[in-house]
């Protein structure tokens, strides 16, 4: 079930010149989603996507670490999907804030 969705960039993410280009590109964003200011799993994204703009595929400047829910929210839009709804949207964010403060609170 889903939606299936053709990773663009899938031999390019086996190379080492894409390995040490997505640990520059998350140390400079400081180990945290830029959107969201979550750290922990990061995903390293492309800013203007491979698959329209794939001469920027390793262009340092063309990356940004995005937690998993930011970059599935980015990704949604750039393919058509649009935004959640409201509800399902309030749901995400919730499970999140439980996730984050059990985190918290499990490392205090």
């Amino acid at each position: 079930m889903g939606v299936k969705y053709q990773r663009h960039g899938a031999s390019l993410y086996k190379t080492r010149e894409w390995k040490a280009l997505r640990f520059m590109a998350r140390r400079r964003d400081g180990f945290a989603c830029i959107t969201c200011g979550a750290t922990g799993r990061l995903e390293v994204d492309h800013i203007k996507p491979l698959r329209t703009h794939p001469e920027l595929a390793l262009d340092l400047g063309n990356l940004q670490c995005l937690c998993i829910a930011c970059h599935a929210r980015k990704t949604r839009l750039e393919i058509g999907m649009g935004e959640l709804p409201p509800e399902r949207q309030a749901w995400r964010d919730l499970l999140l804030n439980m996730q984050r403060n059990h985190k918290e609170t499990k490392h205090a």
